[in-house]
């Protein structure tokens, strides 16, 4: 299972590196139950749909009715590690 979080310090004209994420600041989103980082990211795209209307993911009450798409920025919890979603990859954080 991967646990979803939305990082509100994150901007695109400030963007964050791994050292500077805080934890305590981010937003529990969902739950997806995947194997890997990548199939999470995949899943947590809106496309012909809201992400959080998939089988696999058990969203937040407050995001249930759908919301954006995971992005740069943004935090998975993966098997207890932490990581950064960046634009083309995931940092350990």
């Amino acid at each position: 299972m991967v646990r979803v979080f939305f990082n509100p310090d994150y901007t695109l004209d400030s963007p964050l590196i791994g050292d500077e994420v805080k934890i305590e600041n981010l937003q529990h989103i969902a739950d997806v139950d995947v194997n890997s980082l990548q199939e999470a990211f995949e899943i947590c795209q809106n496309a012909d749909q809201f992400w959080t209307g998939r089988a696999e993911v058990k969203p937040d009450p407050i995001v249930a009715d759908g919301t954006r798409s995971v992005a740069p920025g943004d935090v998975l919890e993966f098997e207890g590690e932490w990581y950064l979603v960046g634009p083309a990859d995931f940092q350990r954080i």
